[in-house]
């Protein structure tokens, strides 16, 4: 692998970072004189997304913040997309930790920092607003703390630029933070900011965020459950804090706070009842040697070769010295932990899981999730897929789905899934379309060593040697020969292939 010397202009002095769009690095500007972070775009490390795409999101941060000139948001400097080693974003160099690693690293609850650290990203918050700008990615480990004890906001990568009112068109963000409304397909602005600065808060003050599990678990939790209140968590909150904070993550955007600047108001306001003094406007010098001690990982500034498997949606890493870390009524859920691990931005699934996929067509994926669309809205195609990466066999995948439903949808979604299968239990027997079996495959019996060796001799035609290895992985998930081969005929490429291989594998043997 090449190592980096020079990125345009600048000196590289070591990497900070890694993350699913590109790498963060530490440079030197030798015009100005000054340190500055380099934020690097690898375009061939996210393979689900287009290049163009992918450009546009990366470009897109750097137009969202170079008009900025605000102490709470990290400056951007300079930007290119011409230059030999990438696309890159040069920026203002945070010397400091993420607020994520503060929370983990700090030995008990600090109020007054809490408040302190929130009222400054509120502050940020109202001034991206005011210029039109959405975040959408509102989240500790996208706030910076510096050694001085002020606190930043960083990377505008999935920023929504000049119309207030959008209608989201992709599940973008990460899911612990995300408003309803970003998974359901309804229209957005502003206010899914003020929901993830209420879970932000909530995060500060309690230790964890609200609501862990798996991403559906936490999607229909977010959308349909309430959050124990804070002082129930911790008796040291002041019971003042519970409304504000659930105000802030109103299911129902419109019974938010109408503005950042509204919710800091409630802040403030609260905060003058329970001290006699306004909360600081730096971080205590305990977070303050947080952010000085906290070290980097071991990261090589090297261009690197792109990680096995797709990544479905990046995940930027920040400028930052830090590690790396629908219908059922409101119930309460239980008290989070003070320390779990909650998932990041969606990304892809194992090499097994990739595998298992792979068994499924496309044409199969979109039937299950046009089932599933009245049920959950958008999230249909990431459930479908979460589910496929986990079982070739259709009622395990329908049983999956159906696990993440209420009560009520579950069974409805089971009938639909059902009645599906016949109609497809009718085209395995009778189907002429390219890597469907056709009649003379035996459906329902279990394979035979006998019957997995033929079917390897067959795709050896194709494939070659690797044939024996396909096959066999293949054979631990078919349920009979007529799945055997239908999973083998979609390792190829070909339609022509696929029909050719289906007809030779049913001749006579």
């Amino acid at each position: 692998m090449e190592t980096l010397r020079n990125i345009g202009k600048y000196e590289i002095v070591n990497a900070l970072g890694s993350g699913g769009m590109g790498t963060v690095y530490r440079a030197f500007d030798p015009a100005l004189e000054r340190v500055v972070a380099i934020k690097l775009l690898h375009r061939d490390r996210v393979r689900e997304i287009g290049e163009d795409e992918l450009s546009a999101l990366f470009r897109n941060e750097a137009r969202a913040v170079a008009r900025f000139n605000h102490p709470s948001i990290v400056a951007i400097f300079d930007y290119d997309d011409h230059d030999p080693a990438g696309a890159y974003i040069a920026m203002e160099y945070v010397n400091g930790c993420a607020l994520d690693e503060y929370v983990k690293q700090r030995p008990e609850l600090h109020l007054e920092d809490a408040v302190s650290a929130m009222q400054q990203v509120l502050v940020g918050l109202a001034y991206a607003h005011h210029k039109g700008v959405v975040h959408r990615d509102i989240k500790p480990a996208n706030i910076l703390v510096t050694r001085d004890g002020y606190v930043k906001i960083a990377d505008f990568g999935i920023a929504k630029i000049g119309q207030r009112l959008q209608t989201q068109t992709g599940i973008v963000g990460t899911p612990q933070y995300m408003a309803p409304e970003q998974y359901i397909g309804r229209a957005i602005d502003h206010r899914c900011d003020i929901h993830a600065a209420g879970v932000v808060l909530y995060e500060l003050m309690s230790g964890a965020a609200p609501f862990a599990g798996t991403l559906a678990q936490i999607m229909h939790k977010v959308c349909y459950e309430t959050p124990p209140a804070l002082s129930s968590i911790d008796p040291k909150i002041p019971k003042a804090f519970d409304a504000v904070v659930a105000k802030a993550m109103e299911k129902d955007p419109e019974k938010r706070y109408s503005s950042a600047t509204e919710f800091n108001d409630a802040l403030r306001t609260i905060w003058q009842k329970i001290s006699k003094k306004p909360a600081s406007s730096t971080l205590s010098e305990t977070a303050r040697g947080i952010a000085m001690t906290i070290r980097r990982p071991s990261v090589d500034a090297t261009v690197a070769p792109p990680p096995p498997g797709p990544i479905s949606r990046p995940s930027k890493p920040a400028a930052v010295v830090r590690s790396s870390t629908p219908g059922s009524r409101p119930v309460s859920n239980p008290a989070p932990n003070r320390v779990q691990s909650t998932p990041g931005p969606v990304r892809g699934s194992s090499n097994d899981g990739l595998g298992l996929l792979a068994s499924w067509s496309q044409e199969q994926l979109a039937e299950f999730e046009r089932q599933l669309l009245p049920f959950v809205g958008p999230m249909a195609k990431v459930l479908v897929k979460g589910a496929a990466s986990k079982t070739a066999n259709r009622q395990q995948l329908i049983e999956i789905i159906a696990s993440h439903l209420n009560p009520d949808d579950r069974e409805r979604f089971r009938a639909g899934g059902a009645a599906a299968a016949t109609d497809n239990n009718k085209v395995l027997s009778g189907s002429t379309a390219p890597g469907s079996p056709k009649p003379g495959f035996t459906t329902g019996q279990p394979l035979t060593p006998e019957t997995t060796q033929r079917a390897a001799q067959v795709l050896a035609h194709y494939l070659g040697p690797i044939a024996q290895i396909v096959t066999k992985k293949a054979a631990q998930t078919a349920v009979d020969e007529a799945q055997l081969y239908s999973l083998l005929a979609q390792r190829l490429t070909d339609p022509v292939d696929q029909d050719r291989f289906i007809r030779e594998a049913e001749q006579p043997h």
